[in-house]
């Protein structure tokens, strides 16, 4: 054996290092052969092994090898046993929500091509197609007028009528004329019922001028209306009655009653909101308006004598229907 410095490269934890050692070197075949002779003869003198030098072969590289504790071990995740059933409602939902948007998308279309195929004024203007049909003049009957008057005569001429209405207008005497069954009537007052035209009459009569008292129709007929002229002659029928009676009853006591004038203010603000749009219908409405303004400011006969004059404008615009 014999010891032989050689030059050692090692890497550790991928650090190379040279070390210089003294390697023994064994030759185990000479060795047996040296054990045979020595059997055979001894002999003192050292014995130099020589070597054969050549390319010392480093070992091999050990590599790191990091080893995981299972501390560390990734956890297996939970899974939620409804989740396929979450999915699956998902995924139903997502499918109506599509559903509808492209139904709604067809609708829409669809309305769209039919709105663009209608007339562009239907479009705009809705609202005037509604006041087109309620502004519809329609062949209608309309009741007729009841009411008790106070009659100053009947004449078989209008001329001679229109003579004596004027003559009793000087001496602050209103009057109406209606033509009925040929012949011509002078109204020269109205009132609510037979008891009340006949007080009135009394108060007429102390002018100069005979009346007489009695009820008083104006027959049913025919006529051309809109339905809002038609709702006029119902809704103005009423305040032509609480206009009367009121206005009879202050031509013989001199003063209006609050109870009536609250009557007649709720009457004339449903006649207020009424279209009419005839000629007839609107003198008709004005006549009822002027009445109701007057009677609220009533304070004596001659006042109320003004609103009997108003309302003997309307019974002969009615009469002209």
């Amino acid at each position: 054996m014999m010891a032989k410095k050689s030059k050692v490269s090692i890497k550790i934890n991928g650090e190379k290092k040279t070390f210089d050692e003294d390697l023994p070197v064994h030759d185990w075949k000479g060795a047996e052969e040296e054990i045979a002779s020595a059997e055979e003869k001894v002999d003192d003198k050292d014995f130099e092994w020589v070597l054969p030098e050549g390319d010392f072969q480093p070992p091999k590289e050990y590599k790191k090898i990091n080893y995981v504790s299972g501390k560390n071990k990734k956890r297996k995740s939970f899974r939620n046993p409804f989740q396929d059933s979450i999915n699956l409602l998902m995924s139903l939902v997502g499918a109506i929500v599509v559903g509808a948007v492209l139904g709604f998308g067809t609708l829409k279309v669809i309305t769209a091509t039919e709105s663009d195929a209608a007339p562009a004024a239907l479009q705009e203007k809705p609202v005037a197609q509604e006041e087109t049909t309620a502004s519809k003049v329609a062949a209608v009957e309309v009741d007729g007028l009841k009411t008790s008057i106070l009659q100053g005569g009947v004449f078989s001429k209008e001329e001679a009528l229109v003579s004596m209405k004027e003559t009793l207008a000087t001496k602050g005497i209103p009057g109406a004329q209606i033509e009925k069954d040929g012949q011509w009537i002078l109204i020269l007052g109205v009132s609510d019922d037979l008891t009340s035209a006949r007080a009135l009459g009394e108060e007429v009569k102390k002018l100069g001028v005979d009346v007489y008292a009695k009820d008083f129709e104006l027959s049913a007929k025919g006529i051309n209306a809109t339905k809002g002229e038609q709702s006029f002659l119902e809704k103005g029928g009423s305040l032509f009655q609480e206009l009367t009676k009121a206005s009879s009853a202050a031509v013989v006591s001199g003063k209006m009653e609050a109870g009536s004038v609250k009557a007649i203010e709720t009457a004339a603000k449903e006649v207020e909101g009424i279209k009419v749009e005839q000629e007839g219908f609107v003198s008709m409405k004005k006549s009822l308006q002027d009445a109701s303004a007057k009677a609220a400011a009533i304070s004596s006969a001659e006042d109320a004598r003004e609103v009997q004059g108003e309302l003997l404008k309307y019974v002969e615009q009615y009469g002209d229907l």
